[in-house]
């Protein structure tokens, strides 16, 4: 039997290798037009999910989910929009603020307790981002975070996070309590990509739809696919063991995503992020455990 850590360990390659043809796309293109295109095949690879479906469910249910893809597409959207306009070894160890919303979200809204390590794994998160901020040289004590608040593409990558950590804490819920993972995660797929393409339709039609595949020469195709084979292998890790065993693993993307990113697309100060990065790895292992 295949320990759950390899399924894991495949997830976070095929998971960074997504995300660095992601930003090459989003280089060239809008993130409206290659979220919708992407989305789309994404839903159209979750028709394989079908044998493992179950739609007798409530309409509570399906409009449940549907918040969630609504709450997903906006924050997509900007998550898009941020690895679009910034250094990817800069702003994706952001997404290490995950756990921390998530723990805050969940004691605000849930009841849940935050302990003394959850405490410390916070601190050490926000000083983790000021060094990320200062990018190798502070100039001023505050100008590491006037830099975060300043600069457009921090704020959306910061609240696409937000956004992420409450589809989190309804994912838990929702799987929990009303259904299986592949039903959910069919039917989140279906609305998001609904939901983009409505979207792009009303507000630029479907020329620019076509001309973005075109020009990108298949690329979406491509990044949702390895989304959707990224998500099948994170599923099946969970099912074999302990979520609180699978995230603090699966976190391990940022490296490689300052690393490898930051090598192919020619960025500055890598060692230094990579050092920012791994100390955020342990505040957000922190808060998990």
């Amino acid at each position: 039997m295949i320990p759950w850590y390899v399924y894991a360990f495949v997830s976070v390659i095929f998971s960074t290798i997504f995300l660095i043809l992601r930003k090459k796309a989003l280089l060239k293109e809008h993130a409206m037009n290659f979220e919708s295109l992407r989305t789309l095949f994404l839903a159209l690879f979750g028709l394989f999910l079908i044998p493992f479906i179950n739609l007798d469910i409530e309409k509570k249910t399906f409009l449940l989910i549907y918040a969630v893809a609504f709450i997903a597409t906006i924050a997509i959207l900007f998550f898009s929009k941020a690895v679009r306009h910034n250094d990817i070894s800069l702003v994706f160890p952001l997404a290490n603020f995950k756990p921390a919303f998530v723990a805050i979200i969940a004691f605000v809204f849930l009841s849940e307790a935050i302990q003394i390590k959850q405490i410390i794994g916070i601190v050490i998160l926000l000083i983790s981002a000021y060094l990320l901020e200062s990018d190798h040289h502070i100039s001023a004590f505050l100008a590491p975070i006037k830099h975060l608040f300043k600069i457009k593409s921090n704020i959306y990558f910061i609240f696409s996070i937000f956004l992420f950590s409450i589809t989190a804490v309804l994912d838990k819920y929702i799987i929990t309590f009303y259904t299986n993972i592949f039903t959910y995660l069919f039917l989140v797929w279906i609305f998001i990509a609904v939901n983009f393409n409505l979207i792009h339709f009303f507000l630029y039609g479907y020329k620019d739809t076509i001309d973005c595949f075109k020009r990108t020469k298949g690329f979406p195709v491509l990044v949702a696919f390895l989304a959707f084979i990224k998500n099948l292998f994170v599923f099946k890790a969970l099912s074999l063991t302990f979520v609180s065993l699978v995230t603090p693993f699966l976190m391990l993307e940022t490296l490689f995503i300052v690393l490898l990113g930051g090598k192919f697309f020619h960025e500055k100060y890598l060692l230094f992020r990579f050092s920012a990065a791994s100390l955020m790895l342990i505040g957000a292992y922190l808060i998990i455990i």
